[in-house]
């Protein structure tokens, strides 16, 4: 074909191409094989991928069946029937029991081997082109006490970064910790030396979330005899913190409940769980203060088409296509996880035929691409 089409056509047909016929075409001859792993072409192709993926987004799940137990992913779509589209494998085995998922940003996942001790290793994973690499060693030891992640992409300079927090020692609610930078781009990790953040991210608030340029966590801060959580902000491109507001309910409760943030389209969530409810507030403006709005309230026991035996784990996230939000329950019975969409309209719920290992279960969203393709691992 390249004999009677100029190079530039050529160009524009293979943008256009999903990933799985990409792969294939770099077998096709030398000079395909250079313009797809050039990076020029994987930016051009991500950026005319964003808005397909939109449309028909992807959500990664994360689960453990439950006999044999081990960690199994799968790419779905964010459908009705929440039908599988591939089931990548993990093609580096974690020293625990899994990895915990950091983040998902333009096709990559970083994953961190800390979940019962932390080795400091981090590993950023693109499924859909079945590539890895493991990063450097961060300089600032593991903490005694917690450490916090956030991963997400510089704009400016086309770069995929990781921020860690590492607290040394313990505080009652006031800040104190090493901050450090790792740059794809550099391949090293560099500390951060503008001002760190008053507020704590305490361990239980550490899932964290990109949107907007910058990474997002629930933290809190001691003033008086009082608690005070907000959502902190690490802009990737500026590298600085900054502060949301959180609405009231969530404002001045304690910081060992349990409020994990995550996506809501362009804008943020933040689940909390409470006096045996789940509940969900979604910022519908980004950054405006006065959007937040409670979406969805469920009982951990009592909720339409669960039977006495179920009892719901976790919300572990919003659905983009249909206003539903995924759920984690138990059966109490034949002691086994499943997962449920319910509709907090219709308030019912429907089994999506997956089986988990109760409380290791995780969903983000995903867009497949062709970043790391250029990347030696």
């Amino acid at each position: 074909m390249s004999k009677y089409l100029p190079p530039e056509i050529i160009t524009q047909i293979l943008l256009r191409l999903p990933i799985k016929s990409l792969l294939q075409c770099t077998s096709i001859c030398k000079s395909w094989n250079s313009l797809i792993k050039h990076t020029r072409f994987i930016n051009n192709h991500l950026n005319l991928n964003l808005d397909k993926t939109s449309n028909s987004p992807l959500l990664l799940l994360r689960h453990c069946p439950k006999d044999p137990t081990r960690e199994l992913y799968s790419l779905n779509l964010d459908n009705g029937s929440f039908q599988e589209h591939s089931k990548p494998e993990l093609p580096v085995q974690s020293l625990n029991e899994c990895f915990r998922i950091v983040g998902s940003c333009n096709g990559l996942i970083l994953l961190s081997d800390d979940y019962l001790t932390d080795y400091n290793m981090f590993v950023l994973w693109n499924p859909s082109i079945r590539k890895f690499i493991t990063l450097a060693k961060p300089h600032v030891p593991k903490s005694p006490y917690h450490s916090v992640y956030g991963f997400g992409f510089d704009s400016k300079k086309n770069d995929y970064k990781v921020v860690r927090l590492v607290y040394l020692r313990q505080n009652e609610g006031q800040a104190c910790p090493k901050i450090e930078l790792y740059s794809l781009n550099s391949g090293s990790w560099k500390s951060i030396t503008s001002a760190a953040p008053s507020y704590q991210i305490a361990q239980n608030f550490r899932a964290q979330v990109f949107v907007n340029g910058a990474v997002h966590w629930v933290a809190s801060c001691k003033k008086g005899n009082c608690f005070r959580n907000v959502v902190l902000s690490f802009d990737m491109s500026n590298e600085t913190f900054q502060e949301i507001e959180l609405p009231e309910d969530l404002a001045c409760e304690l910081p060992t409940k349990y409020m994990p943030i995550s996506a809501a389209g362009k804008s943020i969530c933040v689940k909390h769980f409470d006096q045996n409810r789940h509940t969900m507030w979604v910022m519908r403006e980004y950054g405006v203060v006065e959007s937040w709005e409670k979406q969805v309230s469920v009982d951990v026991h009592v909720t339409p088409n669960f039977t006495p035996n179920f009892r719901v784990l976790q919300v572990l996230g919003c659905r983009k296509n249909n206003g539903e939000f995924l759920l984690e329950r138990y059966d109490h019975g034949r002691k086994i996880g499943e997962l449920v969409s319910h509709d907090p309209k219709k308030n019912t719920n429907e089994f999506l035929g997956i089986h988990t290992d109760p409380g290791y279960s995780c969903i983000v969203y995903y867009m497949e691409s062709l970043v790391l393709l250029n990347k030696t691992s």
